[in-house]
């Protein structure tokens, strides 16, 4: 069961509730404790759940539009929602962070007023069972939580780049232009990023349906929306969707994986989800 809204406070664990601003400036460690100690079968978001809900709504023509563009969908100026610092919609000054599940249905999974809110813009998500370590993805083969981080296995999937200063980035058995010093977490230094659907494989790297279940590699152009960012040095933990002020290149498609786990800012949030 996914969270209907993003997570908002909540003493040590966090609620689920709407019309209210959504719960950031947590690090990757605190918001996964705050989802765990909501008790026994909570757990913070997967990868592997972002991915089931994402491919679903595009498989069912559903693909929600969401607070893209400083309280407003970029692509539908008229989809509005309340600002954090009451502004105007569109404004690019001030906070445009927007109340959780105020937007219209379009902003949900399933384009009702009962699917899951806000996965598209408003804030990034943190996500769990992946990282990039030293440009090497690990994650968990299936959605579980209970699997300790040092058990995630490493895949023969690694994000290299076109450039040694940049670049876009591709998907490669070995890393060939790394962007900084094996070892430094640092959240400053090159990076590289590219449109989801633009992510390219190298001959040498073997297709994986792994890393297709969880977007992180696409077989077509025709897929999700978002723009995917990376530092292939260090240990970086995913975030999701694109914040407030994302415009296209946020999105279900979208995945930032240039920061540490101890990263925080006030774009940055997650949701919780249960195993009923």
């Amino acid at each position: 069961m996914i969270a209907k809204y993003l997570a908002s406070a909540g003493g040590t664990t966090c609620s689920v509730v709407g019309g209210v601003q959504p719960l950031t400036a947590v690090t990757y460690d605190q918001a996964k404790s705050r989802c765990t100690n909501k008790g026994a079968n909570w757990h913070l978001m997967s990868m592997h759940e972002w991915a089931a809900i994402a491919l679903w709504s595009l498989a069912n023509g559903t693909v929600p539009r969401g607070n893209t563009n400083y309280g407003r969908a970029h692509d539908k100026l008229f989809e509005t929602a309340r600002r954090a610092d009451n502004g105007v919609p569109g404004d690019a000054s001030g906070t445009g962070r927007t109340d959780t599940g105020k937007g219209p249905a379009t902003w949900t999974h399933d384009n009702t007023v009962h699917g899951i809110h806000d996965l598209v813009g408003n804030i990034w998500e943190w996500q769990d069972q992946m990282m990039l370590s030293e440009g090497q993805i690990k994650a968990t083969l299936d959605n579980d939580p209970s699997l300790a981080e040092s058990a995630w296995p490493s895949h023969a999937a690694f994000y290299d780049s076109t450039s040694s200063t940049g670049g876009a980035p591709r998907l490669n058995d070995k890393i060939v232009n790394r962007l900084g010093a094996v070892g430094d977490s640092a959240n400053v230094g090159n990076s590289a990023s590219v449109d989801f659907r633009l992510l390219t494989k190298e001959a040498a790297y073997t297709p994986s349906e792994l890393m297709r279940r969880l977007l992180i590699e696409t077989a077509t152009a025709n897929n999700l929306q978002g723009r995917v960012y990376m530092r292939n040095f260090g240990q970086r933990l995913p975030i999701r969707g694109g914040n407030w002020g994302g415009g296209v290149d946020a999105g279900l498609g979208a995945l930032y994986l240039g920061i540490s786990r101890s990263h925080s800012n006030s774009s940055i949030g997650f949701r919780p989800a249960y195993f009923a």
